[in-house]
């Protein structure tokens, strides 16, 4: 369902603060975006980086701002739906990271679910996926 434009501005400025806690390497201003329970799931381009809980998902951000010198994130084709007190946004999305002398741009496809509570949306859900290298057209890499 179409989201109103208040969900959608709301929602947009989520995604904003996401953007800025990255690049500030901010893990509680990252963590306030998120809501805090137990069944919260993250998951993430590497094999490992599927977490479900606040904690685990504090430790996974760590990780990543700790490995990284710099990290600037843009989105494109950001669809935002909603339902009730549900959200959610789908984007694409790069993700520049300067890991010592390299730079790294990984280019993937974010999913994120909302919830609003008390008058405040918090993010209950994320999923960020990097495709796979088939050619165009072609629904598997061979």
């Amino acid at each position: 369902m179409e989201a109103s434009k208040e969900t959608v501005n709301a929602i947009h400025g989520i995604l904003k603060n996401y953007i800025q806690a990255y690049a500030n390497k901010d893990l509680e201003g990252i963590m306030k975006l998120f809501v805090k329970d137990p069944d919260l799931v993250a998951i993430g381009a590497g094999r490992d980086e599927w977490v479900k809980g606040s904690e685990n998902l504090k430790k996974g951000f760590h990780r990543d701002m700790s490995q990284a010198d710099e990290i600037n994130m843009d989105f494109e084709d950001i669809t935002v739906s909603s339902s009730g007190n549900v959200a959610w946004l789908s984007a694409h999305m790069s993700m520049n990271v300067k890991v010592g002398k390299e730079d790294i741009t990984m280019f993937g496809r974010l999913s994120l679910v909302f919830e609003e509570r008390n008058h405040e949306w918090l993010i209950s859900h994320l999923h960020f996926s990097v495709p796979d290298e088939q050619e165009d057209g072609q629904s598997y890499p061979v």
